[in-house]
């Protein structure tokens, strides 16, 4: 039999329903962003992502590359094929590990990623606005997201280990 919720536990599931429709307006919102200037590029957003992660850290490993734009080893490696057959990406071995391929920008890709993530494009004109935030708020709002991403990680850590 179902229990009647009190008028604070409704007035919490209010609020966490608010919470989410909150998360998912911003999300929503980035990756409208985010389309559009991939759009203007002929690429797609998760291409983006990966041109930028490997512009902040080149030669990276197909897994490091995963990991570090958050998906898997094997969409990563489509994306990876994709850009390299258009000359955005090349694939090295490392001269210290021959056994490390290893993954970088070309010089076409350093240009799409400066037109994706430079001072001029659409993607820095939106974060610029964002730091109009006072530094605390942002601080307060990067720990906010640290705590969210910590507190669903975990709930789901536990509910797939039952």
């Amino acid at each position: 039999m179902r229990k009647l919720q009190s008028a604070e536990e409704r007035d919490s599931s209010a609020r966490a329903a608010q919470l989410i429709r909150s998360f998912r307006q911003v999300h929503r919102s980035m990756l409208k962003m985010m389309r559009i200037q991939a759009d203007l590029l002929d690429l797609t957003p998760v291409q983006m992502m990966v041109l930028h992660a490997l512009s902040e850290e080149p030669n990276l490993s197909l897994s490091d590359l995963a990991e570090r734009v958050q998906l898997g080893c094997s969409t990563v490696s489509g994306v990876v094929k994709r850009l390299v057959e258009a000359g955005i990406l090349e694939r090295k071995r490392l001269e210290e590990d021959q056994r490390t391929i290893a993954i970088r920008l070309t010089e076409k890709g350093k240009q799409l990623d400066e037109q994706a993530f430079g001072d001029d494009s659409l993607m820095s004109k939106a974060l610029r606005n964002l730091l109009q935030f006072p530094v605390e708020n942002i601080d307060t709002l990067l720990a906010l997201h640290q705590q969210l991403t910590e507190i669903l990680d975990t709930e789901g850590e536990r509910k797939r280990d039952e």
